[in-house]
């Protein structure tokens, strides 16, 4: 009769640990869950910001428009010669200046309160169109008859990335 009573005693307590531990189990796989969804989610921004990244690589302009003609810029990759003229970025050296995005011709204009001249060798050329920003930092390395060569970086802003790269050109008349 004692071990029975003794059950009873016991068995109240037995129950009430029960569901306290069914709550923490299930608090504890909720937060796994959430874990597992913001991983999740983190990766799915990773490989959408490096589609976004291969998709948005400039192109290699077809033609140099005539009013770039003559006097300009012209920018290449840094891991691409000069002497092949494959250009990612044409400037007329005022307001105006070409990039190559999904096979189409983006004219941009230079905003002139944005773009500054740091020093005697550095600058910064800030440009727009619809939909992007288009930010030309360069340093002139060498200059011969009036010819420079540069190097820097282009940086490429739209809706749904930003983009920087390296890129290396010549300019003047």
């Amino acid at each position: 009769m004692k071990r029975f009573v003794v059950v009873l005693l016991v068995l109240p307590f037995l129950m009430n640990c029960t569901p306290d531990e069914k709550e923490k189990a299930k608090e504890t796989k909720q937060k796994t869950s959430t874990t597992k969804t913001k991983t999740a989610n983190k990766d799915k921004a990773a490989s959408a910001a490096k589609a976004a990244t291969s998709k948005s690589r400039l192109e290699f302009i077809q033609s140099i428009p005539g009013s770039i003609d003559g006097c300009g810029e012209f920018f290449t990759y840094d891991s691409v010669k000069l002497s092949d003229e494959k250009y990612i970025f044409l400037s007329d050296m005022g307001e105006m200046a070409i990039i190559r995005i999904k096979g189409k011709d983006v004219q941009l204009k230079k905003s002139t309160r944005e773009s500054k001249q740091i020093n005697a060798t550095n600058s910064v050329e800030v440009y727009y169109a619809v939909g992007y920003k288009v930010v030309l930092r360069k340093k002139e390395v060498k200059m011969v008859d009036q010819l420079y060569e540069y190097t820097g970086t282009l940086q490429i802003t739209g809706k749904k990335y930003k983009v920087t790269y390296k890129v290396r050109g010549e300019g003047g008349c």
